[in-house]
């Protein structure tokens, strides 16, 4: 039976110094195999590293909160940027998009997860359907025609999307049209903070994020 438990936090992205000496502070409680990943968030300026802070941040507390023994944890980036733990029984995703960062992770065994977030831009009608056809299926792209353009329509497919390249790892630009979610399962929401509007997508296994309907199915 699947025990695996999955947590979500997002927060609103700040600046300033002090984001700097909280990475420090909190650094030094991980294991030295750490390094090049906290040194990648370092070396990064303005936004960016703002972004990246937050997002680290986040996971930090998550990791605490679940009593994680950050000592001897390692977080490791692949050639493709794409964060690894040196447990096969935690995994974690972290995503940011103008002024928003979310991070999710996942504690059980095959523990693997992606998130993503976007915030909803005033797009045209004719903008989103130049865009969705860089990303969208013939068949998703149908239906959201079918829906008259309809925002949420367009930021949860972009969100769902992300979040499974994020979770397998792969590269967003070869996977991004051809993967089939079909048999995908995903948990999605919308963050409204300072006026502004964020989807965003969990991708996981579907007895980790829908627990209590797989039990009843088997029942």
């Amino acid at each position: 039976m699947m025990d695996n438990i999955i947590d979500f936090s997002a927060s609103i992205v700040t600046g300033g110094n002090v984001l700097r000496s909280r990475i420090e502070s909190a650094a030094a409680y991980y294991d030295e195999g750490c390094r090049g990943y906290f040194e990648e968030i370092m070396s990064k300026r303005g936004n960016a590293f703002c972004d990246s802070a937050c997002g680290f941040l986040l996971l930090d507390s998550l990791l605490q909160k679940h009593r994680i023994n950050r000592s001897e944890l390692v977080i490791t980036l692949d050639e493709r940027g794409r964060p690894h733990t040196n447990r096969s029984d935690l995994d974690f995703s972290i995503s940011h998009s103008e002024g928003c960062a979310v991070c999710v992770i996942e504690i059980g065994e095959g523990a693997n997860i992606g998130v993503d977030v976007q915030r909803e831009r005033p797009y045209s009608a004719a903008k989103m359907d130049e865009l969705a056809k860089a990303f969208m299926t013939e068949t998703e792209l149908t239906e959201f025609r079918s829906s008259k353009h309809d925002p949420a329509e367009f930021f949860t497919a972009w969100t769902r999307r992300e979040s499974y390249v994020k979770r397998i790892g792969s590269d967003i630009f070869d996977n991004l049209k051809s993967a089939d979610l079909s048999a995908e399962s995903f948990r999605e929401g919308v963050i409204t903070a300072c006026g502004r509007r964020y989807y965003y997508s969990i991708n996981a296994r579907a007895e980790v994020l829908f627990p209590v309907e797989q039990s009843e199915e088997r029942g």
